[in-house]
């Protein structure tokens, strides 16, 4: 288990957080469960399959699980991290799911012994009931999710009118890095809005908007484990006795040593760099350039490297230190 999906199991241990993501995530932002109403489960799903004599272990282990009185007698509510596209994931929640009402269908028959002859074949009384369970996957990957979605998307192609009678099983799915749902929880808006800022190298809008804002620490520490910036979580360590972080101060680090590996890769592509030398430093190297470019007259190469910039998110300040060119 790695440390981004022990950091999340962690994070959403907390009810209110978890209450906020179950009401987003699978309500749209109805407020259905509430902190107060919830209560831990065991994580653990699994059981022993019998069949043809054998007696075959069937091991699933829920990432977070909880269950929910409210409206309906009481809800089961379980999380699913995942960090990389999980090609099959729909067939695994649907696992996962059914292996939670199968436990609750063998609690039926450890503890109702007398039963009718129409009843002993399925073990459950007419009037037993299972209570709902829902499952949201939580994927934080950077790369956007281009997996199943539900089961059919897991089919082979099929005509439309097998479709209308293919019992399918859709997946709830919260992407991170492009997911516009609005939270109630500060914690988590925070912590979506922050990892979308670093996926997208939006670095600058980050400083912006959390210039005056600090975020929990848990919340900091939690963003440094999921984009595994270094810089981050060494910031949050050196501030380990406050209780909250200064995200813009926290990323300043990382900011500058993206906009080396920005710089550093424009240079290379330029070819100002001659052979032995990868370790002249930016500053000699834009040096270099700016007089060969003069001496040349390549402004409208220059000008063509501007544009790449600024489609790659460099800054302002960035383009005009690499090209020369004042925008």
């Amino acid at each position: 288990m790695g440390k981004q999906d022990i950091g999340l199991k962690s994070y959403f241990k907390n009810n209110d957080r978890f209450a906020d993501l179950i009401n987003t995530g699978i309500y749209n932002g109805i407020q259905v469960v509430k902190p107060d109403d919830l209560e831990e489960l065991d994580t653990d799903s699994s059981l022993y399959i019998h069949t043809q004599g054998m007696k075959i272990p069937l091991a699933r282990v829920r990432d977070v699980i909880r269950k929910s009185a409210g409206d309906c007698e009481y809800v089961i509510y379980g999380v699913e991290n995942q960090s990389s596209i999980h090609y099959a994931m729909p067939l695994r929640v649907m696992m996962y799911d059914t292996l939670t009402y199968e436990a609750e269908c063998r609690q039926f028959v450890n503890t109702r012994r007398n039963r009718k002859d129409s009843e002993y074949l399925s073990k459950m009384r007419k009037k037993d009931r299972f209570h709902p369970v829902f499952t949201l996957v939580i994927y934080y990957g950077e790369a956007p999710w281009d997996g199943a979605r539900s089961l059919k998307d897991m089919m082979v192609d099929m005509p439309k009118w097998m479709e209308k009678r293919f019992n399918d099983y859709p997946m709830k799915l919260l992407e991170i890095g492009t997911c516009t749902n609005t939270f109630q929880n500060q914690d988590i808006f925070n912590f979506i809005k922050i990892i979308q800022l670093l996926y997208s190298d939006k670095v600058e809008e980050l400083q912006r908007y959390y210039a005056n804002i600090k975020v929990g620490r848990d919340t900091a520490e939690l963003v440094g484990t999921i984009t595994e910036n270094e810089e981050i979580l060494n910031y949050v360590k050196e501030h380990k006795d406050e209780e909250e972080i200064n995200m813009c101060e926290a990323t300043k680090r990382w900011e500058q040593r993206w906009t080396r590996k920005i710089t550093d890769g424009f240079i290379n592509m330029m070819g100002v760099r001659k052979e032995g030398e990868e370790n002249l430093a930016p500053e000699e190297a834009i040096k270099r350039l700016k007089t060969e470019g003069e001496k040349k007259g390549i402004a409208k190469e220059k000008i063509e490297i501007a544009e790449k910039m600024k489609k790659e998110g460099c800054s302002k300040e960035l383009i005009e230190r690499v090209t020369g060119i004042l925008l």
